[in-house]
Protein backbone atom coordinates (compact mmCIF):
# COMPACT_ATOMS: atom_id res chain seq x y z
CA UNK A 1 0.00 0.00 0.00
CA UNK A 2 3.18 2.39 0.67
CA UNK A 3 4.29 1.51 -2.67
CA UNK A 4 0.96 3.62 -4.18
CA UNK A 5 2.05 6.64 -2.36
CA UNK A 6 4.80 7.52 -4.28
CA UNK A 7 3.43 7.86 -7.99
CA UNK A 8 0.74 10.53 -6.23
CA UNK A 9 3.45 12.11 -4.28
CA UNK A 10 6.16 12.70 -7.20
CA UNK A 11 2.94 14.16 -9.22
CA UNK A 12 2.28 16.79 -6.50
CA UNK A 13 5.78 17.12 -6.56
CA UNK A 14 5.87 18.14 -10.34
CA UNK A 15 2.22 20.36 -10.38
CA UNK A 16 4.28 22.26 -7.75
CA UNK A 17 7.14 22.69 -9.82
CA UNK A 18 4.78 23.74 -12.50
CA UNK A 19 2.45 25.59 -10.93
CA UNK A 20 5.23 27.36 -9.48
CA UNK A 21 6.86 28.55 -12.76
CA UNK A 22 3.56 29.59 -14.24
CA UNK A 23 3.06 31.56 -10.86
CA UNK A 24 6.12 33.08 -10.94
CA UNK A 25 5.67 34.12 -14.50
CA UNK A 26 2.14 35.60 -13.92
CA UNK A 27 3.70 37.59 -10.70
CA UNK A 28 6.73 39.44 -13.10
CA UNK A 29 3.37 40.17 -15.39
CA UNK A 30 1.66 41.62 -12.05
CA UNK A 31 5.22 43.48 -11.46
CA UNK A 32 5.64 44.97 -14.72
CA UNK A 33 2.23 46.25 -14.37
CA UNK A 34 2.56 47.87 -11.25
CA UNK A 35 6.03 49.14 -12.39
CA UNK A 36 4.27 50.87 -15.67
CA UNK A 37 1.07 52.29 -13.74
CA UNK A 38 2.94 53.88 -11.33
CA UNK A 39 5.40 55.40 -13.59
CA UNK A 40 2.64 56.52 -15.24
CA UNK A 41 0.96 57.88 -12.33
CA UNK A 42 4.18 60.10 -10.96
CA UNK A 43 5.10 61.01 -14.24
CA UNK A 44 8.34 60.32 -14.11
CA UNK A 45 9.26 57.67 -16.89
CA UNK A 46 13.05 56.59 -15.22
CA UNK A 47 13.98 58.08 -11.81
CA UNK A 48 15.08 56.18 -8.96
CA UNK A 49 12.40 56.94 -6.78
CA UNK A 50 10.05 55.70 -9.41
CA UNK A 51 11.78 52.70 -9.91
CA UNK A 52 11.86 51.37 -6.25
CA UNK A 53 8.49 52.57 -5.22
CA UNK A 54 6.45 50.48 -7.21
CA UNK A 55 8.23 47.56 -4.88
CA UNK A 56 6.46 48.39 -1.76
CA UNK A 57 3.11 48.30 -4.09
CA UNK A 58 3.61 45.40 -5.64
CA UNK A 59 4.86 43.05 -2.35
CA UNK A 60 1.81 44.70 -0.45
CA UNK A 61 -0.78 43.35 -3.37
CA UNK A 62 1.06 39.83 -3.65
CA UNK A 63 1.13 39.81 0.15
CA UNK A 64 -2.68 40.55 0.75
CA UNK A 65 -3.74 38.24 -2.65
CA UNK A 66 -1.54 35.19 -1.06
CA UNK A 67 -3.25 36.23 2.85
CA UNK A 68 -6.72 35.77 0.86
CA UNK A 69 -5.16 32.35 -0.88
CA UNK A 70 -3.97 30.68 1.63
CA UNK A 71 -6.69 31.11 4.43
CA UNK A 72 -9.22 29.93 1.43
CA UNK A 73 -11.06 27.00 3.11
CA UNK A 74 -12.10 25.32 -0.10
CA UNK A 75 -8.85 25.24 -1.61
CA UNK A 76 -6.64 22.11 -1.44
CA UNK A 77 -3.28 21.68 0.21
CA UNK A 78 -1.68 20.71 -3.33
CA UNK A 79 -2.87 24.41 -4.88
CA UNK A 80 -2.34 26.12 -1.86
CA UNK A 81 1.49 24.73 -1.55
CA UNK A 82 1.97 25.70 -5.09
CA UNK A 83 0.67 28.92 -4.70
CA UNK A 84 3.03 28.94 -1.72
CA UNK A 85 5.83 29.79 -4.24
CA UNK A 86 4.68 32.73 -5.68
CA UNK A 87 4.72 35.31 -2.95
CA UNK A 88 8.55 33.81 -1.61
CA UNK A 89 9.91 33.76 -4.65
CA UNK A 90 8.58 37.28 -4.80
CA UNK A 91 10.07 38.20 -1.72
CA UNK A 92 13.40 36.55 -2.19
CA UNK A 93 14.02 38.63 -5.81
CA UNK A 94 12.79 41.91 -3.85
CA UNK A 95 15.27 41.08 -1.24
CA UNK A 96 18.11 40.45 -4.12
CA UNK A 97 17.31 43.44 -5.78
CA UNK A 98 17.42 45.16 -3.07
CA UNK A 99 21.16 43.83 -2.25
CA UNK A 100 22.17 43.81 -5.70
CA UNK A 101 24.70 46.15 -5.13
CA UNK A 102 26.43 44.55 -2.04
CA UNK A 103 27.99 41.22 -2.26
CA UNK A 104 26.15 37.91 -3.57
CA UNK A 105 26.67 36.54 -0.21
CA UNK A 106 24.64 38.85 1.67
CA UNK A 107 21.73 38.16 -0.87
CA UNK A 108 22.35 34.68 -0.45
CA UNK A 109 22.86 34.36 3.62
CA UNK A 110 19.64 36.82 3.87
CA UNK A 111 17.95 34.83 1.58
CA UNK A 112 18.61 31.31 3.58
CA UNK A 113 17.54 33.31 6.54
CA UNK A 114 14.48 33.88 5.09
CA UNK A 115 14.27 30.18 3.58
CA UNK A 116 14.71 28.90 7.02
CA UNK A 117 12.26 30.92 8.28
CA UNK A 118 9.57 29.62 6.62
CA UNK A 119 10.68 25.76 7.16
CA UNK A 120 11.19 26.98 10.77
CA UNK A 121 7.16 28.35 10.16
CA UNK A 122 5.98 25.47 8.97
CA UNK A 123 7.83 23.22 10.93
CA UNK A 124 5.99 24.50 14.02
CA UNK A 125 2.65 24.84 12.45
CA UNK A 126 3.05 21.10 11.14
CA UNK A 127 2.30 22.00 7.52
CA UNK A 128 1.77 19.22 5.04
CA UNK A 129 4.85 17.99 2.92
CA UNK A 130 4.08 19.93 0.13
CA UNK A 131 4.86 23.24 1.32
CA UNK A 132 8.19 22.12 2.77
CA UNK A 133 8.60 20.90 -0.95
CA UNK A 134 7.69 24.49 -2.38
CA UNK A 135 9.92 25.92 0.06
CA UNK A 136 12.82 24.49 -1.03
CA UNK A 137 12.27 24.55 -4.20
CA UNK A 138 11.76 28.20 -4.16
CA UNK A 139 15.03 29.00 -2.48
CA UNK A 140 17.10 26.02 -4.68
CA UNK A 141 15.74 28.40 -7.35
CA UNK A 142 16.20 31.75 -6.29
CA UNK A 143 19.94 30.22 -5.56
CA UNK A 144 20.46 28.95 -9.27
CA UNK A 145 18.95 31.82 -10.29
CA UNK A 146 21.79 34.22 -8.30
CA UNK A 147 24.55 31.91 -9.10
CA UNK A 148 23.99 31.71 -12.68
CA UNK A 149 24.24 36.02 -12.66
CA UNK A 150 20.07 35.98 -14.31
CA UNK A 151 19.52 39.71 -13.92
CA UNK A 152 15.42 39.96 -13.58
Amino acid sequence: MKNKVWPKKILSAIAIIVGGFVLWNLAFVLAAAVSFCWRAMLGIPNDQIAASGWRYIFLALVLIISWFVLRAKRVNTLIKATYFTMPLMVILILEGIQLYAYSNWLAFIIGAIIDLAVLFYLYKKKSPWQYYFATIFTGATALIVMLAGIDI
